[in-house]
């Protein structure tokens, strides 16, 4: 692995500026509270792994990560579980893989398999709640850093590991389960607020986050519709038009713009419609659906430049399309494959719109990587991924699990090494400054004399934006 010779701090010195590196990370599902898909790294170009194996499971179960660290269950058998735990809880360099340690969550006689529902502000959260919502059980929250007990919290929730759980900005976990939504105090575990709630179907009741509100897609009379809740106080605002339909097992998702997307499918074509929706601030409107193909337990992608979204057509065709319009921006030339009839896909999107797919499948389990015109870039074998991913670490670290010893780490460049010669030090930055100076203000890619592309993140324009980014990524290293 290539280390960085100058620090951040050592390296702003040659301009007098400060700027301070963040971490990056995949917090939970969908990656971030609005689960929208995006992480702002350069992720693989290329299926070359870093490192591979981690400990057994029998289940390929969600990584979340805070950048250095992944954390996932690795489950060797059901419940119930004797003393020897079979779903604990693993802290996993991103970097290498090794173990950094393992944490068994109590097991009570009637509850369910651990799952990890998240890791902010270094505290991770998990339960034993679930199994169709026929569990209540507590959420634990963890010292990300040792896996030690901090807290348990007084309420119990009937979550499990495919509805997620989202993250207030202060770290106060949000969990929407099928019959309520209950926000943790993250310090404590004390119940800030709890509001029930109508699920359509059990394990498939997640929301997504955007500034002062949680969003749920809810059952009502002739199908469903999107409701509003205060992040704050927990009350409802109000709710969008009724989407036809009987059933739904997809959550919502909220891009960076406040355009709401909802995959509400059941294997029927005459309701199964991919949605988007406005926010006006006192209403939720329509902007346009269309048809989309049956998905179960699915997340799904937001372009990070101009906020279109990537869905999944009829046909199992991945495709791009204007979030204003739903137009047609991009389509894979050919159908993913996945095991019949249904398929649970989960998609990631680094910061150049390259769009990374997972298609849940079990006997057919496999991973693509598209360009962001939907070009086939890579794709490998991943036998019963489920939700093993796609998760994002530190210096564009893609991580996915799979089953048995399974898990691997892709990373085929790093970002910060912007001349590419195999070291990260003060020559990437001084080679990104000479190309920064001469293109500031112009359309990217534009380099300097160095030949280094001073467009750092992609979005064709070459602003404040590239040096930020620039500096995010050279003060982690490589």
């Amino acid at each position: 692995m290539m280390q960085g010779t100058k620090t951040l701090a050592s390296a702003l010195a040659v301009t007098g500026l400060c700027v301070t590196a963040q971490a990056q990370v995949w917090t939970n599902a969908g990656g971030n509270a609005g689960r929208n898909g995006q992480t702002p790294q350069r992720g693989p170009d290329s299926a070359t792994t870093i490192w591979t194996g981690a400990p057994s499971s029998i289940i390929a179960w969600q990584p979340v990560t805070d950048g250095a660290t992944a954390y996932a269950v690795r489950q060797t058998g059901f419940p119930p579980e004797p003393s020897s735990n079979r779903s604990p809880i693993f802290a996993l360099d991103v970097a290498t893989g090794a173990q950094k340690w393992r944490a068994d969550i109590p097991f009570l006689t009637g509850q369910w398999t651990t799952w990890v529902a998240g890791v902010k502000n270094g505290r991770l959260y998990a339960s034993r709640a679930g199994n169709g919502a026929s569990v209540n059980a507590k959420v634990f929250c963890l010292d990300a850093s040792t896996g030690a007990e901090l807290w348990q919290s007084d309420d119990t929730v009937n979550s499990g590991p495919y509805d997620g759980v989202v993250f207030a900005d202060n770290g106060d976990p949000v969990i929407a389960d099928f019959n309520r939504i209950t926000r943790l105090d993250h310090a404590t575990g004390d119940t800030v607020w709890r509001v029930n709630r109508v699920c359509s179907v059990s394990s498939s009741c997640g929301g997504a986050i955007r500034g002062d509100a949680i969003y749920v897609a809810d059952a009502v009379a002739g199908g469903h519709t999107i409701k509003k809740f205060s992040l704050a106080t927990g009350a409802l605002l109000y709710q969008g038009p009724v989407m036809a339909g009987f059933t739904l097992q997809n959550t919502p998702l909220v891009a960076p713009d406040g355009t709401i997307y909802l995959s509400r499918t059941q294997n029927n074509e005459a309701v199964d419609f991919f949605y988007a929706f406005e926010d006006t601030g006192s209403a939720i409107v329509q902007l346009w659906a269309t048809p989309a193909q049956w998905t179960t337990f699915s997340e799904f992608a937001v372009h990070p430049s101009d906020g279109s979204v990537y869905m999944l057509d009829p046909g199992l065709l991945v495709t791009r399309r204007d979030g204003s319009t739903g137009a047609m921006i991009a389509q894979a030339e050919a159908a993913i494959i996945n095991d019949p009839p249904n398929t649970t896909i989960r998609m990631a999107v680094d910061s150049l719109g390259r769009l990374y797919v997972s298609n849940g499948a079990f006997t057919n389990g496999r991973f693509y990587c598209y360009d962001s015109d939907l070009t086939l870039l890579w794709s490998t074998a991943f036998p019963s991924i489920n939700i093993g991913g796609p998760s994002f670490g530190e210096d564009g670290t893609l991580i996915v699990a799979g089953t048995g010893t399974n898990m691997k780490a892709y990373r085929t460049s790093c970002p910060s090494d912007v001349n590419g010669d195999g070291e990260v030090d003060v020559l990437d930055f001084l080679d990104f400054l000479d190309s920064f100076g001469a293109c500031d203000g112009q359309p990217g890619p534009c380099s300097g004399s160095s030949g280094v592309d001073a467009d750092y993140n992609g979005d064709t324009t070459v602003d404040i934006l590239d040096f930020l980014d620039f500096f995010d990524a050279f003060g982690g290293g490589c």
